[in-house]
């Protein structure tokens, strides 16, 4: 049987069961989770820790109880131990999230799709400039895929007693550096540099987006690999856009994390 709500998305039902498994095992296995906003780079960072700790990657698959790196979309934190939060700016956050609810890219997100265009169409979709502003005023008002705001999950998750805290633009900083920093706050072990400067060598973003284009299927209109770079909002945002995430209560916890506008002075 189905639970109520998930039967519009095939992979819910999956999912839901992944967040009980973790919820109820976390702290025993354990599980190391790592939890952010859609399109942050957890899943670059759960794979980079999966290989530096040498354990499993389980998403969205069938659990064992054994110790494995994990991956998922959490605002609720009960029952949740060993947990990292991956941060990004919201505004490179969001460019990147139109293109996965927009346009069919290899992780079966065509259903996810179907519904937006049909509950927020849009006459030219490749137009991200143009339609940024409605897009980011829908999400606030009626969020989609999770159920929650960016701005909910920065009010449960930042700053979160027990929780380790990192960022994508951390991490694309000092890659290695950060990763070391994460594993051992998590596991109280040290990685050591060779072991780190290995882990990150197999997961750049270039080997990462060859390989997608390797195995891209036909039906892939965008890959879900596309840019990694920090900054890329600058070419979409416009003084609408920036309105538009001030009316929906983005700025005060962005500010928090230490994204400003630009020439802004931080709090």
């Amino acid at each position: 049987m189905t639970l109520p709500g998930l039967s519009r998305f095939p992979g819910r039902a999956l999912a839901a069961r992944h967040k009980a498994y973790v919820r109820a095992f976390s702290s025993l296995a354990p599980y190391y989770l790592v939890n952010e906003f859609p399109k942050s780079g957890g899943t670059w960072l759960a794979q980079m820790l999966s290989d530096a700790l040498e354990l499993p990657f389980r998403r969205n698959t069938p659990f064992r109880f054994e110790s494995a790196v994990t991956h998922g979309h959490f605002l609720n934190p009960l029952g949740l131990t060993n947990v990292v939060v991956i941060w990004r700016d919201p505004r490179d956050l969001l460019v990147s999230f139109y293109y996965h609810c927009y346009f069919i890219n290899e992780h079966q997100n065509a259903d996810l799709v179907a519904m937006m265009k049909a509950k927020k169409p849009f006459k030219h979709y490749e137009d991200i400039r143009a339609n940024l502003p409605a897009f980011i005023r829908f999400l606030t008002k009626k969020p989609v895929s999770p159920d929650f705001t960016w701005v909910q999950f920065a009010q449960m998750w930042n700053g979160r007693p027990g929780v380790v805290q990192t960022s994508y633009e951390a991490l694309r900083t000092d890659t290695a550096g950060e990763l070391r920093r994460v594993a051992k706050a998590l596991t109280g072990r040290p990685l050591p540099p060779m072991r780190a400067a290995q882990v990150v060598e197999t997961h750049t973003f270039a080997r990462a987006k060859a390989a997608a284009e390797d195995k891209r299927p036909k039906s892939v209109e965008k890959s879900f690999i596309r840019e990694g770079a920090l900054g890329v909002w600058r070419k979409h945002f416009t003084p609408e856009a920036e309105a538009a995430l001030d009316a929906g209560g983005y700025t005060v916890p962005m500010a928090r994390l230490g994204y400003v506008p630009e020439g802004a002075a931080r709090p």
